[in-house]
């Protein structure tokens, strides 16, 4: 009995250091990208002394003990942040390796298909490389959400290489050994033929969108938001949040129309149906990239139409498309739908909590709801969507009945 626990402590144990490494990077890109720096060199160093520290006094959660919280040279504290986000980050990749290959029995459907025989049946040695993509991604939520609470800014290098990773990996995952019998729990939404060349076409349409913004033929939108501003202006303050709006549908013009323009090809090529497996794959991340980004650039250019501001920020529009690459669209959009409750629920911490002070009273952007949301989703999806199916019934015609009686 006990034999088969053996493996999953091991990885578990693994899952865990390695989700520790992983926080301590994510601590220096979060800190360095928005000053400009790079996260190569120099070495990490005391930011007040420029004492370098030893490998000893890096290594995660234990170099901070260690050394009781001060710098070993100059004896200043050293901020509480960086063992708690090496230490939440480890729990985050222990709790996804534990839900998806621990050796029990179904967790009454929580997690993101954890309880559904793929990830157990494939094993980390046939699915290694789905699960690299969602504890990447889920690191690249970390950093967005540290980014974007201390600078009001998410660094689109971030987002950009979650979906890269996700892009590749899906795609890697589908050369690898599968089994007929699972085709239909691969743990994200896979494209047919005609969907996946959509998706190539909206790509292609993208990277000419991207060659006439860099060649000057199309217009960057809020180009003179500094000048009209300021570089510490309120967004209520500019004055053309709506002309802006065509310069951006000027920009998602071509995507459209090579989407709508590939998803003819496959007709002529007598393509029909599933797609081959890395395909499929390569096709769900790239149409849960597409969902993700673009239900939150609907929803900012609409806003931004009614209300004469900008609605919601670009980066917010590049992390839920993150979100969408490496968990695919369904888990993309339950993420959007739920993160307004994430502010909510803040808001009323920081009126019971804070009083307007403190860590619960400042004001937090909107990327971090979503990426908490996008975490909440990935454990609880299916507790999620019960819940909301049981909402559902109740609010039905012949519950009310039932109930009214």
């Amino acid at each position: 009995m006990f034999a088969q626990w053996v493996p999953a402590l091991i990885g578990a144990a693994f899952a865990f250091a390695f989700g520790a490494c992983v926080g301590s990077f994510v601590n220096v890109v979060a800190w360095r990208l928005p000053n400009g720096e790079s996260i190569v060199t120099p070495p990490s160093r005391c930011p007040k002394c420029g004492h370098q520290l030893s490998w000893r006094e890096n290594m995660p959660i234990l170099g901070w003990l260690m050394l009781r919280g001060r710098c070993k040279s100059c004896r200043l504290p050293i901020s509480l942040r960086y063992p708690l986000v090496e230490s939440l980050l480890a729990c985050l990749f222990l709790a996804t390796f534990v839900l998806f290959y621990g050796p029990f029995d179904r967790l009454d459907g929580w997690g993101l298909d954890a309880a559904s025989p793929w990830w157990e049946l494939q094993g980390f040695s046939r699915s290694w490389s789905a699960f690299i993509v969602v504890v990447f991604a889920l690191a690249g939520l970390l950093t967005m959400t540290l980014m974007d609470a201390d600078t009001m800014t998410i660094d689109i290098a971030v987002p950009t290489v979650v979906s890269l990773v996700a892009w590749v990996g899906w795609t890697v995952q589908g050369f690898l050994p599968e089994s007929r019998s699972l085709r239909g729990l691969v743990p994200i939404p896979v494209a047919t033929w005609e969907v996946g060349f959509a998706c190539l076409g909206f790509m292609i349409g993208l990277c000419v969108s991207l060659w006439l913004l860099k060649t000057g033929r199309l217009r960057r939108s809020f180009a003179d938001w500094h000048e009209v501003v300021g570089s510490e202006g309120d967004g209520a303050l500019y004055p053309h949040a709506r002309r802006e709006m065509f310069a951006e549908l000027a920009f998602l013009a071509p995507p459209i129309a090579g989407a709508g323009l590939a998803c003819l090809l496959p007709s002529l090529f007598g393509l029909h149906g599933a797609a081959c497996q890395p395909i499929a794959l390569l096709g769900g991340a790239l149409l849960g990239w597409i969902v993700g980004g673009g239900i939150v650039w609907l929803v900012r250019i609409l806003g931004t139409f009614a209300f004469g501001r900008e609605a919601m920020g670009l980066g917010d529009v590049h992390l839920l498309a993150a979100v969408g690459a490496a968990f695919g669209w369904k888990l993309a959009l339950l993420s959007f739908f739920i993160a307004p409750f994430s502010g909510l629920l803040w808001s009323l911490l920081g009126k019971v909590l804070g009083k307007g002070k403190g860590f619960f009273g400042r004001e937090l952007p909107y990327g971090p709801h979503l990426a908490l949301a996008a975490v909440v989703v990935l454990f609880a999806r299916p507790a999620i969507v019960s819940l909301g199916a049981m909402f559902e019934m109740l609010a039905s015609p012949v519950a009310m009945n039932e109930l009214s009686k």
